[in-house]
């Protein structure tokens, strides 16, 4: 049991430096010892994130895909599979649906490995191989919703073969669809996420962006006009002890499920307009800051320690990805920063992931 530890952590510390500096072979998966190693931690946080998002899709996605008798699921890159499949699992476990899973990559072992023997109830799995993003024969059906995790970051120079991909996607896509993107949370890979979620705006005028931009972002995004900026998800999420003894043996921090992600609708409202709360809410002396996005402007938000108050209570409480009620001065000019006053409420409108905040409770001062 050591012996197979001790590999799994060497298997895991190779992959996490191909995968940053952007070298993992093409064939990873091919490799027993690879999609051992990528299951037992990648795997696991894949699964969290397929889980955190398919409830997202339950709060956002138009109710109309949930009277369906079965939504069809077609998932680009799939690797192991547990992103894919947590995100199915959890729209059948919270409504009467049934579920069709059509899981492609460009492994045929590692497709083997995630279609199991025996079914699981309401849930239908099929596979095919395809070279992503330049074989598309599963193009040639409909679907309900098109997922797709970590795929750029490992064909940065594929982008545009990507987006080629994804407006083909929004063709075939039913009149309630949905397509979700998710990438890990370095600037790098949010970055690219976001370009190319720009360019899937600009070609397809139907498509609305449902989140996690507030407001039915158009284009460009607000991150991309300065190089320092990017945007990803830090929620709360618990791992088991063996990945985190392994993350710990690695030198990795585990303590928040961390993505960057969009929600793509043919059919659903964009969310209403808000502030949403970009980065960590800092402390310093005298004041409370953090970065703000409507999805047309990113600002820096400050209140002053003086200004604090019954009406701006919550504003230190806000935690990343929270979105508050846009003050009537709101867009704001440059430079982009504002002093919230001390006359003005704060109102916690939504959660991350959209839930919105319940008014008949406050939280203790």
């Amino acid at each position: 049991m050591k012996n197979r530890k001790s590999r799994i952590i060497g298997e895991v510390r190779e992959l996490s430096k191909g995968f940053s500096r952007r070298t993992i072979p093409a064939d990873y998966m091919d490799r027993s010892e690879s999609r051992e190693a990528y299951g037992a931690y990648y795997g696991e946080v894949g699964r969290a994130k397929g889980e955190a998002l398919g409830e997202e899709v339950l709060i956002r996605a138009s109710p109309a895909l949930f009277r369906k008798e079965r939504v069809r699921i077609l998932d680009l890159g799939s690797g192991t599979g547990e992103f894919a499949r947590a995100l199915a699992r959890t729209l059948l476990a919270s409504s009467e649906i049934l579920v069709d899973l059509h899981m492609v990559d460009r492994s045929e072992k590692a497709l083997a490995r995630i279609i199991p023997g025996e079914k699981e109830t309401g849930l239908s799995l099929s596979s095919s191989k395809a070279l992503l993003p330049f074989e598309r024969p599963f193009l040639a059906e409909g679907w309900d919703i098109v997922s797709m995790a970590n795929c750029l970051a490992e064909n940065e120079s594929a982008q545009e073969g990507f987006c080629e991909l994804f407006c083909q996607a929004v063709d075939v896509l039913s009149p309630e669809g949905l397509i979700l993107l998710v990438e890990p949370a370095d600037k790098r890979s949010s970055r690219s996420l976001l370009a190319l979620g720009d360019r899937l705006l600009e070609r397809n005028p139907g498509l609305v962006l449902l989140a996690p931009c507030p407001g039915g972002r158009k284009t460009p995004c607000p991150a991309l006009s300065d190089p320092d900026n990017w945007c990803h998800e830090d929620r709360p999420a618990g791992f088991s002890g063996e990945l985190l003894r392994t993350a710990e043996a690695l030198g990795h921090v585990k303590d928040a499920l961390k993505m960057t992600y969009l929600l793509f609708s043919k059919g659903a409202s964009p969310q209403r307009p808000s502030l949403r709360l970009v980065s960590p809410l800092h402390r310093e002396k005298g004041l409370f800051w953090g970065d703000f996005c409507d999805g047309r402007d990113w600002a820096k938000v400050r209140l002053l320690t003086r200004n604090k108050g019954d009406l701006t209570r919550d504003f230190p409480r806000l935690r990343r990805g929270e979105s508050i009620a846009p003050p009537a001065a709101w867009p704001l000019g440059k430079p982009a920063l504002f002093d919230w006053p001390k006359d003005l409420a704060v109102v916690r409108l939504a959660h991350p992931d959209g839930r919105p905040f319940d008014r008949g409770t406050r939280e203790p001062s």
